[in-house]
């Protein structure tokens, strides 16, 4: 059996290749022997770092998500307008994650939070979900029992139907359209707003998302 020692220049370049191959082939296609072919190496080395073709894809992710969360911050701190800011956030995420054809067909056919298990949701809420936990905190809600999760599974089954038609070509949204649509069916319910506070929430949100492009 073969013995590697782990080096970050070799897990990078498994990503990266990773990401190479997924913009040409697509998610689905793309699996561990095309990645030990690319870069010539046997598959055992690349499973030596990650379990699976999904743990890989979860690097590229999360780096993303995290470059929101950084484009975010620069233009309204966590804790300012909580409601905005969590607008903000999916406005962001839209453009620069599920609008990438690098993550749409990832997104559209990961398995839901719910059918991964309660410890798995609860830790991938936990990682995604900050802005909505600093939203019930501001509007004096538990973030630690049904109504919270209730949020956040509702959040991804509403985004995750958006997202999969928008996919496979059943409808066409602009960035307003998607963000509305989501919002009155997420977020106004949550936060008891009316169609005219939410609105402006919006405006709001698309207002400071031009201070915040790549």
């Amino acid at each position: 059996m073969a013995v590697y020692k782990k080096s970050a220049e070799m897990r990078k370049s498994i990503v990266e290749t990773m990401a190479l191959l997924v913009r040409k082939n697509g998610y689905e296609k793309t699996n561990i022997r095309d990645i030990s072919e690319y870069l010539n190496i046997p598959r055992s080395l690349i499973y030596y770092y990650f379990k699976n073709k999904d743990d890989i894809m979860h690097v590229l992710y999360y780096e993303r998500f995290s470059m929101t969360e950084q484009l975010a911050e620069k233009v309204l701190p966590r804790g300012e307008e909580p409601l905005v800011r969590l607008m903000l956030k999916y406005l962001l995420y839209r453009r620069n994650i599920i609008c990438d054809p690098l993550f749409a067909e990832y997104i559209a056919t990961a398995p839901e939070y719910a059918s991964r298990g309660k410890d798995y949701s609860k830790d991938q809420i936990a990682l995604y979900y900050g802005d909505s936990k600093d939203a019930f905190e501001h509007f004096g809600k538990p973030t630690d029992g049904n109504e919270f999760y209730i949020h956040a599974l509702m959040v991804e089954s509403i985004a995750r139907g958006l997202i999969v038609g928008s996919f496979y070509g059943m409808i066409e949204l602009s960035d307003r359209e998607y963000m509305t649509y989501f919002g009155e069916r997420a977020i106004m319910p949550t936060f008891d707003l009316t169609k005219e506070q939410f609105a402006a929430i919006v405006d709001r949100s698309f207002e400071l998302a031009e201070g915040a492009k790549v």
